[in-house]
């Protein structure tokens, strides 16, 4: 199984907890105003996520098929070469 490259989302993820422990403190708190504010902000960072995992397995999947695709053409040219010898 290939392993997409997590390195440059550590920092975002870092920033979204952040935000998520941030709203849970205010919703836990008690602070009516900063409620909604709260809730949105956790809708907003649990939603993106999704959006941006799903964006990011299927741009995985392409380049996979993609690459299948190119070894297909090049491997019957290459047993031709060698048949050849």
């Amino acid at each position: 199984m290939d392993l997409m490259n997590i390195r440059p989302w550590i920092f975002f993820y870092l920033i979204c907890f952040v935000a998520l422990l941030l709203a849970t403190t205010f919703i836990v708190q008690g602070i009516t105003p900063l409620f909604w504010m709260s809730s949105t902000l956790i809708l907003i960072v649990v939603g993106f996520n999704f959006i941006l995992i799903f964006n990011e397995v299927r741009e995985h999947k392409k380049r996979k098929a993609m690459m299948k695709q190119f070894s297909n053409k090049t491997a019957p040219k290459e047993a031709e070469k060698d048949g050849k010898k």
